[in-house]
């Protein structure tokens, strides 16, 4: 298992655009990727869990990557994030 702490960096947070974003680079890999916020997990690849979320800018988000592909995942994530997201 990789773990990788990853923190909002957009203005918005996750909302509906960063949301397909997401969703989309995760079922990318085989790999599960689960993100854990407070006492809640939340399945990358499925669309409303991603949404239920509820993510703001500078939040920290604790990221599980699990598979044969998981250190590939983490790095895409990592920079999914560092872009934010492709916004400004």
């Amino acid at each position: 298992m990789t773990i990788r702490q990853l923190t909002v960096l957009n203005e918005l947070g996750i909302h509906a655009r960063v949301v397909s974003r997401i969703v989309n680079e995760a079922r990318k890999y085989s790999s599960s990727i689960i993100v854990k916020k407070e006492d809640r997990s939340f399945d990358l690849k499925v669309m409303l869990g991603v949404i239920e979320i509820g993510a703001c800018k500078d939040d920290v988000l604790r990221v599980e990557f699990d598979g044969e592909d998981e250190e590939q995942a983490a790095i895409a994530f990592e920079a999914l994030f560092l872009d934010k997201f492709g916004e400004k």
